[in-house]
């Protein structure tokens, strides 16, 4: 019986030896990949748990992605998190609140527009880069 939000089943989203929790998301991490391969990313995490103020408070965004910061790639950006989104849930909501308020480096919410075509919907800034403290 297909799940409320429609995921794929896990053969469909595997890739790199893991299964990843949809197709976007897996499609992004070898977007990812072929970036790391490239020159443009020098490192990336999936999964990464952060604790958002304490410990019960436990997120899980896709990634963690720390981009090439070369003269080559003025336009690259400092590390941060990237979620993939196909629907925003209310645990989503959630997380989002605590992470504004506990977060360290900045979340970027990315949406599958096409396969293989990602736009980005969302930053966001937590309170450390705001300054609001």
């Amino acid at each position: 019986m297909p799940g409320k939000y429609k995921v794929s089943p896990p053969e469909d989203r595997r890739a790199m030896g893991r299964t990843f929790g949809s197709r976007a998301e897996m499609r992004y991490a070898l977007y990812l990949e072929k970036a790391y391969d490239d020159g443009f990313v020098l490192d990336y995490i999936c999964q990464p748990r952060i604790w958002l103020g304490v410990p019960e408070n436990v997120y899980v965004p896709d990634f963690f992605v720390v981009p090439e910061c070369s003269q080559e790639y003025p336009g690259s950006i400092l590390p941060h998190y990237i979620d993939v989104k196909g629907m925003r849930t209310a645990k989503f909501n959630r997380d989002a609140k605590l992470f504004k308020e506990y977060g360290r480096s900045k979340l970027i919410i990315v949406k599958e527009t096409s396969a293989h075509k990602f736009k980005m919907v969302e930053i966001i800034t937590p309170k450390l880069y705001t300054g609001d403290l």
